[in-house]
Order: structure tokens, then C-alpha cells, then sequence
């Protein structure tokens, strides 16, 4: 007998703990060491079923950098909404960030995935800057800020650059410092040097 379908509600559940348990295997292996068989069994699927939501393991890992960009975001937002203190909530936020296993997983994975969003056919780097720098748009239409003055490009530009020290061979040493004043900087520029 045939295996039965999968409900729309199952499938769905299914991509979640690709995404979910998928990302702490990605983490912790890395990008070029993890393959699909590693992904599938901390999802504790099969490979097969891999492949029913994911063509590639490139294509998994852009809807992965989009998952993990989706909660950072919903973190941000989260903040803002507070509305206590958005520029000292957004300064620690931002101080801490870099501390973070999902930005630690960036930092130390960036080349790689900047070379497998190249490598693919319809050019998903491009794809991701346009989803980040959107994403960073809303936080700032969401905090009241004017994204003609606060350019959503340059803040995805000042993001990246952390990862751009630390894949390059700087002072490691003073990369922490280096930090901390780039995203000090970060805030100046948003909310407009207070």
C-alpha cells in the first residue's frame, strides 16, 4: 500500500522543522560541511521529502537566510513596538546582535553564502538584498523614521560590514571595538545623532 498524502497542514509543518531543526545542524556543521541528509535527519524526515520543499541545498539555504532574517526582524519589531525607548532599545539591541548564534552563523559563513546565492541561475543574491533592505525599510517605516533620510541600503551596507572584518584579515583583536563604534555609528546615522 502506498504511503498517503501529506495534508497541506502536514507539508507545512514539515518545511517549519526543515527550517527550524535544519538551522541548528547548518549552524553548528557550517554551510559546505552540512549536507541534505544531515538537514532531513535532524528534521527527521526523509531525504526525499527534503526534496518535495527544496529543490537544492542551495535553495534551502536561501529560504533559511530568509527564515532567520524574518526573526530577526519579528525581534526588532518587537522592540519597537514597545515604544519605551526605541533608540536605547535599538542601541543594545544592535550592541548585542553580533553575540548572537544567528549572526555569529553569518558572520562566520558569509563568503559562502554570498558564493552559493551567486552560484545559483536566477541570481538569489540579488533576491536577498532586496529582501533585506525591504525588511529594514519596514523596521524603519515602523519606528516613524523617514526612509528618505535613513536609507534602508545603507543600513543593510552597515550590517554587513561586521561580517566583512571578520572574514577579512583585520586586527582581530580590535574587531569587537570596531564593532561596537560601526554600530554606534548605525544609530547616529537612524536616528538622526541624538
Amino acid at each position: 500500500m502506498a504511503p498517503r498524502a501529506l495534508t497541506e497542514q502536514e507539508k507545512c509543518r514539515q518545511c517549519e522543522k526543515l527550517l527550524t531543526k535544519g538551522m541548528a545542524v547548518v549552524m553548528s556543521q557550517g554551510v559546505k560541511k552540512v549536507s541534505v541528509d544531515d538537514i532531513a535527519k535532524a528534521a527527521g524526515i526523509a531525504k526525499g521529502s527534503f526534496y518535495q520543499h527544496f529543490e537544492s541545498k542551495e535553495k534551502y539555504m536561501y529560504a533559511l537566510v530568509h527564515e532567520i532574517h524574518e526573526q530577526m526582524y519579528e525581534r526588532v519589531a518587537g522592540l519597537i513596538e514597545n515604544k519605551s525607548d526605541i533608540m536605547s532599545d535599538i542601541r543594545g539591541f544592535l550592541k548585542n546582535l553580533w553575540t548572537m548564534p544567528e549572526m555569529i552563523f553569518f558572520t562566520q559563513n558569509h563568503d559562502e553564502i554570498i558564493d552559493i546565492f551567486n552560484a545559483m541561475p536566477d541570481c538569489r543574491l540579488q533576491s536577498a538584498k532586496q529582501m533585506e533592505e525591504e525588511m529594514y525599510a519596514r523596521l524603519l517605516r515602523l519606528a516613524g523614521i523617514d526612509t528618505a533620510r535613513v536609507k534602508p541600503g545603507v543600513v543593510h551596507n552597515f550590517l554587513h560590514l561586521p561580517c566583512l572584518l571578520e572574514s577579512n584579515c583585520m586586527i582581530e583583536d580590535d574587531v569587537p571595538k570596531t564593532i561596537e563604534l560601526l554600530m554606534d555609528a548605525l544609530v547616529s546615522y537612524i536616528f538622526g545623532g541624538n
